[in-house]
């Protein structure tokens, strides 16, 4: 105890602060964690959906140690600059957000064995560690839900089907419509590519083909 009080009246005294780096290189970690974003700037500022991400992530690691780094991947260039990154182990794990079927980061990450967890997964045989919602229960019970107000002409903007969780809602609107009967009719699907615009175009595709949705 008095070794431990003179050395932080030293601490008081001289302004020490550790220094991160060091302490870091002989711990073998960097105290950071990527959030890897495959999508442009212009769409992680105009979807609030990446907003709320980069807004979570910052909460939960406010009150640890660990630091945030932001990286947003969108040519084989940045993807090789991550590569060569995570290759120097400069980040101690990564979140990956917005996974496409066949985007290749993922491969690459497992093969730098980089601790990596997926925001939704690529398909339901997803061998990588991740985080995600029931699809397909949550947009059977959206269509549901308007069957049981007497709404019989439901249509569904889909997500591009490359993306596993696009395919899972398009399946739970179809098992809600297929069990009120009313099943089959394709022209009732617009297919969308999660941002605004493209749910905009989608919805006026739906309306020029059925103009008494309801």
């Amino acid at each position: 105890a008095q070794a431990r009080a003179a050395v932080e009246a030293a601490i008081a005294e001289l302004g020490y602060v550790p220094n991160r780096a060091a302490r870091a290189l002989a711990a073998d970690r960097t105290d950071a964690v990527a959030l890897v974003i495959p999508e442009s700037e212009t769409r992680l500022g105009a979807e609030p959906y990446f907003l709320d991400i980069v807004r979570g992530v910052s909460t939960e690691l406010a009150d640890t140690d660990m630091q945030l780094l932001l990286t947003l991947i969108r040519t084989p260039r940045e993807r090789q600059r991550l590569g060569q990154h995570l290759a120097a182990r400069r980040v101690d794990g990564v979140l990956l957000v917005s996974v496409h079927e066949n985007d290749p980061l993922p491969s690459l990450l497992e093969r730098l064995r980089v601790p990596t967890v997926l925001n939704g997964r690529r398909s339901e045989r997803e061998w990588m560690s991740y985080v995600d919602a029931d699809n397909v229960g949550g947009a059977r019970s959206a269509a549901e839900h308007l069957l049981g107000l007497g709404r019989r002409t439901v249509a569904t903007v889909s997500g591009p089907l490359d993306m596993y969780v696009a395919g899972c809602r398009l399946d739970g609107y179809t098992q809600a419509m297929n069990a009120a009967g009313l099943g089959g009719d394709t022209s009732l699907v617009a297919h969308g590519d999660f941002t605004e615009e493209g749910g905009r175009a989608a919805m006026r595709a739906l309306l020029e083909r059925h103009p008494g949705l309801d």
